[in-house]
């Protein structure tokens, strides 16, 4: 499958799982007694699905094979922080007065995901070379 073809599916995808993510959000920070606004209801959801379409469809960088896994993940990095700070300063998702801690959190998520899928594809990395040295009649 070629990067183009690639990057819309995971693109729609994100967008997809942004809105759904953005829906529970909105569900659990809304009090019961607010009335449902639709307009600001639309916005809040497209603005989650385009933080999908950036985090989901943006992970393309990491099949650019002349990149590094450095260059790749800061990139990344990169791209969803500063389109998280632009959709939620246009929204209003944070008050400023705690925007440290929003950029400290979204770091520390961030590496967390990193961490968990860097360990997920070592190990199955290590595993696919365990097969191969089999299939090859190797002892590895």
């Amino acid at each position: 499958m070629d990067l183009k073809t690639k990057f819309i599916i995971r693109a729609l995808l994100g967008f997809s799982l942004g809105m759904v993510i953005g829906a529970i959000m909105y569900v659990l920070f809304t009090g019961d007694n607010e009335p449902v606004r639709k307009g600001f209801l639309l916005m809040q959801l497209f603005g989650s699905g385009i933080m999908g379409v950036v985090g989901n469809g943006g992970a393309i960088v990491y099949d650019f094979e002349d990149w590094g896994l450095g260059r790749a993940t800061f990139t990344h990095y990169i791209l969803t922080f500063f389109t998280m700070l632009s959709i939620s300063e246009v929204l209003g998702w944070f008050p400023h007065e705690i925007l440290f801690f929003v950029v400290l959190a979204f770091s520390f998520v961030y590496l967390i995901i990193w961490g968990t899928e860097y360990y997920i594809w070592k190990k199955e990395i290590k595993q696919m070379n365990t097969q191969l040295g089999v299939l090859k009649g190797g002892t590895e």
